[in-house]
């Protein structure tokens, strides 16, 4: 459980964050985001407001899975909402013993749902996770003497498969938050320098975000670059040290390497890693011209959006910048919140399309790109609603910043929604209802923890 990170994010299969987001604007006479037909016919594309997500039940291993437990478990499974709340459907039924009261163990058998507590109970966002295979790490409670329904309290929830199953460990702790693993006294790999070509930024695919340097350390880094450098190559093996590396690529990937996405089919640690020849194996989606191709428009695509950018300007002044390359092409996808690919940050670099999660994600690997500390913040409207954007540090402090809400106003054109603090944040509600940060471990975030003052428009 070294590694179990909580809450947040994708997917990669991972990883995939299911946020309701929609685009927002106080004017609708300026809500220009609605793409042409013809956007529509290549991209799939529009900017209407968001739908319900998918309730659909998935199916369930009829195997069950016993657990006996003071309360510590791990739980794999995908997270739900309907009219009776919060829940998690495992994977596999579940025969609960768990011994509450000394004398008398509550018997749960054959769990087919376990409840959770609404976000604003328990502190965790799980509109997020909702309709995606997750890992939680928790705690079974009793709430309110209710003894005939048991609650899971996640400590950590870590989007993917990433235990072998669901158990019970009665060992099991809260987190007391990230260790920071990355020693900066010690060089990283020279593929993740930062690339400069006549006097302006082009995209690096070898690039971690300092949260991922932090969580995994630097020999972490060693392994990731000879993991990107396999796909570059379209190769279809390469080492892994440690199973602990595998165990959280697919997270890795879907913060920080777009590109995987893009051209190869989601990382699956049981699939994919042989913890016998500590090998991860690669299956690609195209034919090595096709891959090289796609390579191709990717970082063309990429390096389009970092144009402006020198090294010469200041960190406000190259966030500004990437932020207007961003939202100036992008327009919102509701497909996207049904479809997961169209989900994915390559979307963004290769059809302009997406939802608020992908245009976050993309910000903040822009934003790696040049040497600007990022992470991700996250809320909800309601309890089926959710909502992505970036906190990015400049000049020391942080600051909000919203690609999404920005497609709102002057086709993107604006900075309405860049370098927020707090009270503009929540000023027309968005996460009044609390915001989370982070891209492994989340925090609750309040008015301390940001800039005093928005940045001048």
């Amino acid at each position: 459980m070294k590694k179990i990170i909580s809450v947040l994010l994708l997917m990669a299969l991972i990883c995939s964050i299911l946020c309701a987001c929609q685009t927002h604007g106080q004017n609708p006479h300026n809500n220009d985001t609605k793409p042409s037909a013809e956007n529509q016919a290549t991209e799939g594309s529009d900017s209407t407001e968001g739908t319900e997500p998918d309730n659909t039940e998935p199916e369930i291993n009829p195997n069950p899975v016993d657990i006996e437990t003071i309360g510590g478990v791990v739980i794999v499974g995908k997270i739900g909402f309907d009219e009776k709340g919060w829940h998690i459907i495992p994977e596999q039924p579940l025969n609960i013993t768990y011994t509450y009261f000394l004398d008398n163990p509550s018997v749960f058998p054959a769990q087919t749902r376990i409840s959770m507590l609404e976000p604003k109970d328990d502190g965790v966002d799980k509109a997020v996770y909702l309709g995606q295979t997750v890992t939680v790490a928790g705690t079974f409670r009793f709430i309110r003497n209710d003894f005939e329904t048991v609650y899971l309290i996640p400590y950590t929830i870590t989007m993917g498969k990433i235990a072998d199953g669901s158990y019970g460990d009665s060992n099991l702790k809260a987190p007391e938050g990230p260790v920071d693993l990355y020693d900066r006294t010690k060089p990283l790999p020279k593929y993740m320098e930062t690339l400069i070509q006549d006097g302006k930024y082009i995209y690096n695919a070898f690039m971690l975000s300092e949260e991922s340097l932090q969580l995994m350390g630097n020999d972490f880094a060693t392994f990731y670059c000879d993991f990107v450098d396999a796909i570059l190559s379209y190769r279809s093996e390469v080492d892994c040290p440690k199973k602990e590396y595998a165990e959280m690529l697919s997270t890795v990937i879907y913060y920080d390497f777009p590109i995987f996405d893009a051209c190869a089919k989601p990382f699956e640690f049981f699939k994919h890693y042989n913890r016998e020849t500590q090998k991860i194996s690669i299956e690609y989606k195209y034919s090595k011209d096709e891959h090289q191709k796609l390579l191709d428009r990717f970082l063309k695509a990429a390096d389009e959006l970092l144009a402006t950018i020198t090294p010469t300007m200041t960190d406000v002044e190259k966030a500004k910048n990437i932020y207007h390359e961003l939202c100036s092409r992008m327009v919102y996808d509701n497909s996207a919140l049904e479809d997961f690919e169209r989900k994915n940050s390559y979307y963004a670099y290769l059809h302009n399309s997406g939802v608020c999660v992908t245009f976050a994600n993309v910000y903040n690997q822009l934003l790696t790109q040049v040497g600007i500390k990022t992470t991700i913040a996250t809320c909800e409207y309601d309890a089926t609603m959710g909502h992505a954007w970036s906190v990015v540090t400049l000049n020391g402090q942080d600051y909000f910043c919203d690609p999404t809400f920005e497609l709102s106003y002057d086709r993107g054109n604006g900075y309405i929604y860049f370098g927020m603090n707090y009270a503009d944040r929540i000023e027309d509600g968005t996460g009044a209802q609390g915001i989370r940060c982070g891209r492994y471990y989340t925090r609750s975030m309040d008015a301390t923890m940001i800039a005093d003052h928005s940045i001048e428009k």
